[in-house]
């Protein structure tokens, strides 16, 4: 794919932002960048983690107690950090280490899955990540390890608890959800526009997970459902 920024997002959501707000901008020590208002009852707390957004949506509405995924662990990279295990406020996993442990120099991201060898197939043919590793891929700068656990489960939304799915910027969505569908990969939203800010549409790996893919404008300078030349 050709990314309209070399790095992943990934989002979360909580029905408790104060305590969340406090963890991510205080204890792992990044820089809040802006709210975003999705819609009513929905706001995108968005954490500036090197380049990557760390999204922590805030939904007032009790959120469905959905399985969870199989992201299990954000490993953010910090300069002059010695590495610590960390839970959010809501149990979710964070790993703070010091820039190049496992090859971490800003964003990486744990997913569990009982078919390894089959994610990462995804990831480096549907999703064109390069492989580094056996259990290792990359999107930009971003690591991705694949892990042994029970991995994600089939959900009609994504909007739960907990770790919810991954963000790639690319420049056109249409054209690219259609590609990883031609790939492998299977649509699970059809791509639309989000007023001025952004067109996308969400796929879903093998085990069920969400990874959103953005057309946003303030990186591709292209309104959304303008077509790229």
């Amino acid at each position: 794919m050709r990314l309209a920024k070399p790095r992943l997002d990934i989002g979360l959501f909580t029905n408790h932002i104060a305590p969340q707000k406090a963890f991510w901008g205080g204890t792992v020590g990044l820089r809040f960048d802006h709210e975003l208002t999705l819609r009513e009852g929905w706001v995108q707390h968005r954490y500036d983690a090197h380049g990557s957004v760390m999204k922590v949506n805030h939904y007032v509405e009790p959120l469905a107690p959905l399985p969870a995924t199989g992201y299990l662990e954000a490993v953010v990279a910090s300069e002059g950090a010695a590495e610590r295990a960390l839970a959010d406020p809501d149990g979710n996993r964070v790993r703070v280490v010091p820039p190049g442990t496992r090859g971490v120099t800003r964003l990486g991201i744990v997913v569990g899955t009982p078919d390894p060898a089959r994610l990462m197939r995804f990831y480096c043919e549907a999703m064109e990540f390069e492989r580094v590793a056996e259990r290792v891929a990359r999107c930009g700068d971003t690591l991705l390890f694949v892990e042994d656990g029970t991995g994600g489960s089939e959900t009609e939304t994504f909007i739960g608890p907990g770790w919810r799915y991954l963000t790639v910027q690319i420049f056109d969505a249409d054209e690219s959800c259609a590609a990883i569908v031609a790939r492998g990969g299977r649509l699970a939203q059809a791509p639309v526009n989000f007023r001025d800010v952004a067109r996308y549409g969400f796929v879903k790996d093998p085990d069920g997970n969400w990874i959103e893919i953005s057309a946003r404008t303030s990186l591709t300078g292209i309104l959304p459902g303008a077509k790229p030349d």
